[in-house]
């Protein structure tokens, strides 16, 4: 008897285990970004101009003059999105100082990291690297306040001082 009760009990847990069949294959996919700012349309292409200085303005090298304070704005940020900011550029013997490519001889252009938008001090920025700018806030914004200045490398010429640089972002 017992071995009947065996057998109908492992006859039931087959018939039960047919009654379990798949019936159905489910898929998942999505994405999974990292989060990103857009750049405000009036930060994309941006002239800043410096203005005119004399040579004998600049006494001695590593003199700077003409302090003209700008902004990057970021857009569309998440909120608590860690931003980072690289300047790339071309520089010359001082690696924050952008290679002038105008006809003067011996001035640069020189970037800063300000504090607050409007400052026409900062942090110099080294050209080339990874620079940490913030945390983006419940804004979804974050304006990055910089400034460009002449910077004296040598002993100069009068001439058009030209300067070009891109800047890139990373978020995380």
């Amino acid at each position: 008897m017992k071995k009947l009760k065996i057998g109908i009990v492992a006859l039931g847990l087959t018939c039960a285990a047919s009654a379990f069949a798949a019936d159905a294959t489910l898929t998942f996919t999505g994405t999974i970004i990292l989060p990103t700012c857009t750049v405000d349309s009036n930060s994309v292409n941006q002239t800043i101009a410096l203005g005119t200085a004399r040579t004998t303005d600049f006494a001695a090298v590593g003199n700077t003059k003409n302090p003209t304070a700008f902004n990057i704005t970021l857009n569309n940020c998440a909120t608590n999105t860690n931003v980072a900011m690289t300047v790339n550029g071309t520089s010359d013997t001082v690696q924050s100082v952008l290679a002038n490519t105008g006809t003067a001889a011996q001035v640069g252009v020189q970037l800063l990291k300000a504090v607050n938008a409007g400052d026409t001090t900062g942090t110099p920025i080294t050209l080339n690297s990874s620079l940490s700018i913030g945390t983006v806030g419940a804004t979804n914004s974050l304006t990055i306040p910089m400034v460009a200045q002449f910077y004296r490398l040598g002993t100069m010429t009068g001439g058009t001082v030209s300067a070009t640089a891109t800047v890139n972002f990373a978020y995380n």
